[in-house]
């Protein structure tokens, strides 16, 4: 039996109440509404922060090639800047779901976006290479955060029918990160330097922040902390605007189809976390263990910066367009049929993409590959994982598998290019191939499945 909580919060008056039945109350009405306007403005202030803090984890890759054809840099420091940032990161995905589940959704992603502007004004003043890796450090706490918070909070004002697609159009504008850098990369790195890459990012995060002080705090995140009058005025908003109400259309009953495949008992949090992190590492081994390698692999091949800028870039319109297979399919494939299939596509686009000798060949290749593992990102991170967590843990247990998937990333920069030193291309690749298995492996094992499911029902 869940214990009565007393409401003792600012807005709220002192009574007993059963929070899990209220919150299971304020879940109904969130998903019984139809998509609106506040849902259209949550969206702008959570797709505007994804995708700067996108646009600056792939600002890495341009960076990096440019640091190491200008000397500011060598391949072993390269790895030093990369690592950093992941460090960065895997400390700011691990402290923003505690701040987020204890202090509030909106507390918590506005504090991250403000620690990623202030460091990036002064990476781009960094006298020397020791300076510039410290507040690149600085800068990954907020970015591990913001991506932590994302898919999670729109994920809990979005109704399940719609969920899949709102979640897929933050993933394609995640995705977009990478030709938005890629393409600014090109013009500006090869004219004005490195270093307006990082006022860029850090420009457009001050006017992100601003705008996002009128941004909602989560109804589901407030009723189960207690603070039930603040959700019900903030349910109230979004049901004026709303088509239809709870009072007038219940949440739809889950259908054969989207029920295939889910068991009827609860899975322990344990393994919700096991499976999370181990999609979550592999998706972050694709990007980061060879996406952000690429510029730089392609001038150790002594191809000049400009051009290996040009050939990334080409490539990079594959991250939109995995984003939009992930709209086209979400509502038709369980997240787990995806996740699979996917990332068996992966497994033989990377060796062809190893094998190719033209460099049309291999950019053509390229576009493919990167679209399949950025559908996989899409599926993975914006749609399955945060899905996975019940609300009073959704940002913990997301910000866990991050942190696991971050951890990783530290290290793989230093594994990638021993590999691409002793192997060549095919030593990213056949990493690449193998962490496609290990996904394959833990989605069969723990069946968990969450498609067109209330996020109260999956928990």
């Amino acid at each position: 039996m869940t214990r009565p909580k007393k409401l003792l919060e600012k807005g709220t008056t002192t009574m007993s109440v059963d929070t899990s039945t209220e919150e299971m109350k304020i879940g109904a009405r969130m998903d019984a509404l139809t998509t609106n306007k506040e849902h259209k403005k949550l969206f702008a202030y959570i797709g505007a922060g994804a995708m700067i803090d996108a646009y600056d984890v792939y600002v890495a890759a341009g960076v990096s090639a440019a640091l190491v054809s200008t000397g500011f840099a060598g391949v072993s420091e390269v790895a030093v800047f990369m690592s950093m940032t992941f460090f960065g990161m895997l400390l700011g995905a691990a402290t923003a779901g505690f701040v987020g589940d204890k202090f509030g959704r909106r507390m918590s992603y506005q504090i991250n976006l403000l620690i990623f502007a202030v460091a990036g004004f002064a990476a781009a003043l960094a006298p020397n290479f020791e300076f510039l890796v410290g507040t690149r450090f600085i800068m990954g706490i907020g970015l591990g955060a913001e991506l932590v918070l994302a898919a999670a909070i729109l994920g809990e004002f979005v109704p399940p029918k719609s969920r899949g697609r709102w979640t897929a159009f933050l993933g394609i504008l995640v995705n977009s990160g990478l030709l938005f850098a890629s393409a600014i990369g090109a013009v500006v790195i090869s004219n004005f330097g490195w270093r307006w890459m990082f006022v860029i990012g850090a420009v457009l995060a001050v006017i992100v922040w601003l705008a996002r002080t009128r941004c909602p705090e989560s109804p589901r995140w407030l009723v189960v902390r207690g603070r039930l009058a603040e959700a019900q005025e903030i349910v109230e908003k979004f049901e004026k605007h709303s088509a239809t109400t709870i009072a007038n259309n219940l949440p739809d009953a889950p259908t054969a189809e989207s029920t295939e495949s889910k068991e009827t008992t609860k899975r322990p949090f344990w393994q919700l976390a096991i499976l999370g992190t181990v999609v979550a590492v592999g998706v972050n081994m694709f990007v980061y263990g060879f996406i952000s390698w690429m510029p730089t692999f392609f001038v150790e091949q002594g191809i000049e910066v400009s051009q290996s800028l040009a050939y990334t870039t080409a490539m990079a319109l594959g991250a939109p367009g995995g984003g939009l297979v992930c709209l086209l399919l979400v509502n038709k494939l369980n997240r787990r049929t995806a996740i699979v299939v996917f990332s068996i596509i992966v497994i033989p686009l990377g060796l062809a993409y190893a094998a190719a000798q033209s460099i049309v060949v291999i950019v053509l290749i390229g576009i493919l590959l990167v679209t399949v593992i950025y559908t996989l990102v899409t599926f993975v991170l914006y749609s399955y994982m945060p899905e996975l967590y019940p609300t009073r843990y959704r940002l913990r247990g997301t910000g866990i598998s991050y942190t696991f998937a971050r951890g990783a990333s530290i290290v793989v920069p230093f594994v990638m290019s021993g590999l691409f030193v002793s192997f060549g291309i095919f030593g990213p690749i056949g990493f690449v191939c193998v962490m496609a298995l290990c996904m394959i492996i833990v989605v069969f094992v723990i069946p968990v499945e969450t498609r067109g499911r209330s996020l109260e029902q999956i928990s």
